[in-house]
């Protein structure tokens, strides 16, 4: 299956990119996209307890399975004062 994970922010300067394509086994969850986007982008430094996951627009969670085609943002937290 293919999926579509887009980056903001910080992730986004840092990869460089708005947007990949990314073919995945058919029984992928989120964590195991998140262990490929932690291989291939190392300078993101990404932590589970530092993002929010979006599938479709809509929050999720590391355990939630993919189905093709979906679009997957892992979101930096914000802060601010």
């Amino acid at each position: 299956m293919r999926v579509s994970v887009q980056f903001h922010g910080v992730h986004r300067a840092i990869t460089r990119v708005n947007e990949i394509r990314l073919a995945l086994a058919s029984n992928a969850r989120v964590s195991d996209l998140f262990k490929h986007i932690q291989c291939t982008y190392p300078d993101l430094q990404l932590s589970q307890d530092d993002i929010m996951v979006s599938i479709n627009d809509q929050l999720s969670t590391m355990n939630h399975p993919l189905n093709s085609e979906d679009k997957i943002s892992f979101l930096p937290h914000i802060g601010g004062g």
